[in-house]
């Protein structure tokens, strides 16, 4: 219910009417402790399929408390978009009109046809002795900078613009303008990134986004398709002007000539990657720690079934 979307126009409580009416069982989560205990209770209950309308902190959040569990024993996720940018709704084809794939889902969910199914797998971030972690999109090094940036004048600032639809937009353009110019360098960690396939960026890495979506919907595809293995990465080491002017082909996936490991771009397919000096890092846009003494692994987690339309 606190999600960007889901608190806006009063969604939540439309999506969760049109969900009672089709005999459905509603909960609202607010937080980390509440998504957790309905999560546990779905399990204990054997519920076959649970449909999410939140932001992707929200999934990551139901996903990681699954993560530990057999995979007969975990139900289909349907996951609506009800967050600020909903990167993993979007991917599976969820992302809009929530109130119509709502009621499309639960019409086919109770009187068919069934619901359709992709299985994907997460990622699985390790760094013994702390737990894993897991979740579909992991930023670090510049990208990171820039989603805590947003994250904080987002809660210090009252403007309407900041807590708007575009905030995120405007947040994004005042930090892309004031780097272009060079009048912003934030410190980065020293981050050193090997793949399984032997590959790797020898200069020190600048921005680093992995993950297990296949990103087939709209123009953000920033992965190279080469090599094999669930996990899609792209790292960067490159700066200044010229990688400004690329910019277009680097978010897109369409490296040119000069976009290689020589020039300090490093993009594709495998079945993990070693990070090192990680000292923070975004998943699914949630923020988190590690300790950049120890090595960070970043490898394919286990595998979840996702309902879609």
């Amino acid at each position: 219910p606190r999600s960007f979307g889901t608190a806006r126009n009063a969604l939540g409580q439309q999506a969760a009417q049109l969900a009672l009416a089709r005999g459905s069982e509603v909960v609202h989560a607010s937080d980390a402790a509440e998504l957790a205990a309905a999560t546990d209770r779905a399990v204990a209950n054997r519920q076959r399929l649970l449909m999410i309308l939140g932001g992707d902190g929200t999934v990551q959040a139901v996903v990681e408390r699954l993560a530990s569990l057999p995979a007969d024993v975990r139900p289909h996720l349907f996951v609506l978009g009800g967050g600020r940018t909903n990167v993993t709704a979007s991917d599976l084809g969820n992302r809009g009109s929530v109130l119509t794939k709502l009621e499309a889902a639960l019409r086919r969910w109770h009187d068919g046809p069934v619901l359709g199914s992709e299985v994907r797998h997460l990622l699985q971030i390790e760094q013994p002795p702390a737990p894993a972690r897991h979740g579909l999109l992991i930023t670090a090094g510049w990208i990171d900078h820039i989603i805590r940036r947003v994250h904080n004048e987002r809660a210090l600032s009252s403007r309407t613009l900041r807590h708007g639809r575009a905030g995120t937009s405007w947040s994004l353009l005042k930090v892309a303008w004031a780097a272009m110019l060079g009048t912003t360098e934030p410190s980065f960690d020293g981050l050193r990134i090997a793949s399984t396939d032997d590959g790797a960026l020898h200069e020190q890495v600048r921005s680093l986004i992995a993950t297990t979506l296949q990103t087939r919907h709209g123009i953000f595809k920033p992965f190279v398709e080469r090599g094999e293995g669930c996990v899609r990465f792209t790292a960067l080491a490159a700066r200044g002007p010229r990688m400004w002017l690329r910019l277009p082909w680097l978010v897109t996936g369409r490296f040119r000539g000069g976009m290689d490991e020589a020039h300090g771009y490093f993009s594709g397919r495998c079945d993990a990657l070693r990070v090192l000096g990680l000292s923070r890092y975004t998943l699914d846009g949630e923020e988190l720690d590690a300790d950049p003494a120890r090595p960070v692994t970043i490898r394919q987690g286990p595998a979840f079934t996702f309902s879609v339309l």
